[in-house]
């Protein structure tokens, strides 16, 4: 028997090396690099040298620290092991097997390989349990045994199983099989848990009769028992932590299929999302903060790692820096008080972006994917492995092109793709590793923006004639032009360009673990980005005199009827460029019950945009062209030139402890303190009569000249948390904070920079929550309150004379919200989740006035604008999403509903805009274990609503005193689109 197990591991592991050189020589093809690997059997990991000091340290950080060192998991029941008692380790160089059996085995603790994990189990004899049976009863003995097995029915090898309230546990074999002796008297329970699924027990009564008890565990969709690794302190279990996280899995990523990296936040509550750019900028509010667009205070990472600075609205676009494929493996997003430690000016959240880094297995996946109603041809491929016992590596990356969701009257709208890897060398004395890593992105996207439709009060988009702006677009088809600017300067230019990004990054992670139980961490990258950013924004609409001639660029006369309307736009042309070095350097220690974490960082973002922006004169219709009003004359006028030129050095230094006060309460607190240093060149437009720089002139094609500035600003963050653990599947949670948001690059570039008006923005939380995860059934749930203070608020204004200007004004809001994430079971095969934002966010002080602008003065007229109580605009009151899957057997359905409440378009809270319900939906097929397909339909039932209405123009307007008919701007949700995939995995 022995023999032909042998014999059968070996034709497997034969079968898998050759299946491995197959795939090796595709990614080859794929990425033109190459990379070797060898496969080495699970037994292989105890032989990895270790270096490990730990001096009265609990088993289970001990057990924690193992796993860091050796890359291993390991699966064990803290009541089964008693994994609070203190062990002494002095390992140097040793054998990872060696070093469980010197100082794990004297505590009867064992240990045993099943398939990639070591469990861990107690050796104890029953008189060993630390419950002492009652010496008038005579304990009957009866044997529990089963099969534990997950939802599609496959077998579940390494669940601990353990007898509630005892040390006794077992752990199930590889075919999910157990058998455990009780000797319990009366009614007992059984505990049965694993990590990414939700414990389950199960009550039993002992009558001396053996039992067969057969389960099968649901998927933690929360992943509430999971670990989180994102930021300071050592991981913990999100049940244990003292913050509000979401997380998201590949599977998760692949059931929701998003169409762009700002759709998939969708899936996080406290976050208000808008991803109706297409594959263009998205818009993400965070607990209400008050915002035009962008990710003011919303931080995205990548394996731990800011992208960009947070603060900044649309240019540059944060979404246009990353890009969501298979070389991600889970995403943590980190909501409220916490974040603000995590990363600099970040108040409202942290999305960390965790990339696949090897392992000792081959793994990888290729995904060929179409979309059948835009032309969307893409291909995605990512995988990993060991090349040594040392060195493992993970690359992967896509490629796409396609017509885009609205058609431009040019294609490909959206080409591109990127390339990213990194590679993992672990030191030979088991102390740590370093692991090197880049990324090249290539990517063009369509940005779609405001159009025009017939107002009718309604809040949805109704047709003009024939133009329909859900599935029509109005930007010029005549894309290309050339300019030459006042300083001599030449460029050409093409709106089929799109949002161009080129980004090349580098960098590297040390790791390792001194004698002296210090772990050091330092984590840099280098940045460097060009983004060319062409496209056109809607200004003004009007009827076309049949008395004026209009020609078309090319000399042709344009036809006229008597509902020819004329669209005002801008065409926009910016060149921006960065370089950025961020490097993080961290020391973690446990000591006795305190989880230390100390760390410094800089992060150096040099930044240099031109900006052009020229009027346009269009037909209103379907892919128009540009109109003149002379043969021969120029299609565009250039309207202003600015620039952003400057570089922001921030220095931080932050902390935090969490404090083990006892078995169910932890404490932790933290502080950060940012210095920030800018210093650049303020453009402006005219002088003053006695030769000094006039900085209220409205921006112009012509820079007359610059100002250099140099400012200098410190803040900080501190924040308080609890978490006490009500029992192994329930905790609560508090936390309260001190926050700030610090002005950015573009305030202090303001022509109109006023130090006056750069006023501190501090901003409070405070936030209480639950989280629960048994049997089927996983709960989170918080209510927070959230305020800022001088909030920088710029709001852009059309003027018929200077184009679009910027009127400065400042604002202060306060939110309650609560948050909830809900998944349930209700079969085996069916498995419902329910996410969801109530909030209220209202203005407690905003004034604008129109003398922060001369040319928004003349337009407008000396008026002072009050927003004050009104509530915070685009931010719905109710906002959640309810989706089921059902899996049986290689089938899987997906469907989810998000419903958005209604909002207003502005400040001003005069248009609102309507509740809509927008629905998706999937279907998948698992052909073997290693080929699946997929068909999935987005925006389902084809709603049609506008997701804004004019943003620089609604604050302006009494809508009461609007004639039914008149043409406004907004902008809608995309259309019902149908995407099929095939992917192969191993």
């Amino acid at each position: 028997m022995i023999k032909v197990m042998k014999k059968n591991q070996l034709i497997s592991l034969a079968i898998l090396a050759m299946k491995y050189s197959v795939y090796q020589i595709l990614i080859i093809t794929l990425f033109t690099c190459a990379a070797s690997a060898e496969i080495v059997s699970a037994q292989g990991v105890l032989d990895k040298k270790i270096s490990l000091k730990a001096d009265q340290q609990e088993i289970k950080t001990v057990i924690a620290r193992l796993e860091e060192l050796a890359d291993v998991k390991f699966v064990y029941s803290a009541k089964s092991i008693s994994s609070g008692r203190k062990v002494s380790v002095n390992a140097v160089r040793q054998k990872l097997g060696d070093v469980l059996k010197t100082y794990l085995k004297p505590y009867d603790v064992e240990y045993k390989i099943i398939k990639d994990r070591i469990l861990l189990y107690s050796t104890q004899n029953d008189d060993k349990d630390r419950i002492v049976p009652n010496p008038f009863i005579t304990a009957a003995e009866e044997i529990v045994s089963g099969k534990v097995t997950d939802s599609k029915g496959n077998p579940l090898p390494g669940v601990t199983v353990v007898i509630k309230g005892t040390t006794k546990g077992i752990t199930t074999d590889e075919n999910g099989s157990y058998s455990l002796k009780v000797n319990n008297t009366g009614s007992y329970t059984v505990n049965f848990s694993f990590i990414g699924y939700i414990s389950k027990e199960i009550p039993a009564e002992n009558n001396g009769s053996n039992k067969i008890i057969n389960i099968t565990l649901s998927e933690d969709a929360l992943q509430l028992e999971g670990v989180v690794v994102t930021g300071g302190g050592n991981p913990k279990k999100k049940l244990e932590s003292s913050v509000a996280i979401t997380s998201i899995s590949n599977k998760d990523i692949t059931a929701r299929a998003p169409l762009n990296s700002t759709d998939l936040l969708k899936a996080i509550p406290g976050l208000t999302v808008e991803s109706t750019g297409g594959d263009g900028p998205g818009n993400v509010w965070v607990r209400g903060f008050p915002q035009q667009g962008g990710y003011i205070f919303l931080g995205i990472q990548e394996d731990g790692l800011p992208l960009l600075p947070t603060g900044f609205n649309t240019n540059p676009s944060i979404d246009q820096y990353y890009k969501t494929d298979l070389t991600i493996q889970n995403i943590e997003a980190i909501r409220g008080g916490n974040a603000s430690i995590l990363q600099a000016n970040t108040p409202g959240a942290v999305i960390n972006n965790i990339s696949y880094s090897g392992a000792d297995k081959a793994y990888g996946q290729f995904k060929f994917t179409t979309g059948l109603s835009q032309g969307l041809y893409r291909a995605d491929a990512n995988t990993g492995g060991k090349i040594s016992d040392h060195v493992k590596f993970n690359i992967g990356g896509f490629y796409r092109t396609d017509k885009g969701v609205v058609d431009p009257g040019y294609s490909p709208a959206n080409r591109g793709g990127q390339i990213k890897g990194n590679m993992t060398f672990n030191f030979d004395n088991g102390k740590g590793f370093v692991r090197v890593f880049g990324k090249y992105l290539n990517d063009r996207v369509q940005f779609l923006l405001t159009s025009y439709y017939p107002y009718d009060g309604t809040g949805k988009p109704t047709k003009y004639g024939s133009y329909d702006m859900v599935s029509q677009s109005i930007s010029p088809i005549n894309t290309q032009w050339n300019y030459t600017d006042p300083a001599g300067t030449a460029h050409s230019f093409d709106l089929a360009d799109g949002i161009h990004t080129k980004l090349g990054s580098g960098g590297f992670q040390f790791n390792y673990l001194t004698d002296g139980g210090w772990q050091i961490v330092n984590n840099f990258r280098y940045q460097n980005t060009h983004t060319a950013s062409n496209y056109s924004t809607p200004n003004g609409i009007a009827a076309r005199s049949t008395a004026t001639t209009y020609y078309y660029l090319d000399g042709s006369v344009a036809p006229a009827s008597a509902s020819n309307q004329i669209i005002t736009a801008a065409s926009n042309a910016q060149l921006n460029k960065d370089q950025q070095i961020v490097d993080y350097l961290d020391f973690k220690k446990q000591v006795k019950n305190h989880s230390l974490a100390l760390g410094l960082g800089i992060h150096q973002y040099n930044r240099d945009d031109l900006r052009y922006a020229f009027r346009t004169q269009t037909e209103y219709k379907e892919n128009p062209q540009i109109l003149v009003l002379a043969a021969g004359a120029p299609g565009r006028t250039p309207q202003t030139k600015t620039t952003v030129i400057g570089d922001t050095r921030t220095l931080s230094a932050y902390g935090t402890d969490e404090i083990k006060i006892s078995e169910s309460f932890r404490l932790d607190i933290g502080a950060r303190i940012d210095n920030q240093h800018v210093e650049g060149r303020r453009p402006f437009y005219a002088f003053n009569a006695d030769g000094s720089p006039n900085y209220t002139a409205a921006s112009s094609p012509t820079i007359a000249g610059y100002t250099d500035y140099n400012i200098t600003a410190t803040n900080w963050a501190a924040s308080i948390g609890t978490n006490y653990k009500i029992a192994s599947t329930s905790s609560m949670f508090a936390r309260i904070t001190r926050a700030y948001n610090a002005p950015n690059i573009g305030d202090y570039n303001a022509t109109a920079y006023n130090p006056d008006n750069i006023k501190k923005r501090p901003v409070y939380l405070a936030e209480l929550g639950y989280k629960y995860a048994k049997n089927r059934l996983a709960i989170f749930a918080s209510g927070s309150y959230s305020a800022i203070k001088n909030a920088s608020l710029a709001i852009n204004v059309p003027t018929t004379s200077s184009g679009l200007q910027a009127l400065i004004a400042f604002g202060s809001t306060r939110t309650w919200s609560a948050e909830y994430e809900i998944s349930y079971k209700i079969l085996n095969p069916l498995s419902l989740r329910l996410t969801g934002t109530i909030q209220d966010s209202k203005y407690t002080d905003y004034t604008a006035s129109t003398r922060t602008n001369s040319a928004v003065l003349a337009q407008l007229g000396d008026k002072v604008y009050s927003f004050t109580g009104n509530r915070t605009e685009r931010v719905p009151v109710f906002n959640t999403e309810l989706s089921a899957s059902y899996d049986y057997k290689k089938a899987n359905i997906f469907l989810s509903a998000n419903y958005v409440g209604s909002r207003f378009t502005s400040p001003s809270d005069s248009y609102k805009l309507p509740v809509y319900v927008v629905m998706r939906g999937g279907a998948g097929y698992n052909f073997t274990k290693q080929i699946a397909a997929r068909f999935w339909v987005d925006n389902l039932t084809n709603a049609r609503v506008l997701t804004e209405g004019d943003v620089r123009g609604d604050q302006f307007r009494d809508f009461s005193a609007i004639p039914t008919g008149t043409l406004m701007i907004g902008r809608t949700l995309l259309q019902r689109t149908f995407w099929a995939s095939l992917a192969y995995s191993f």
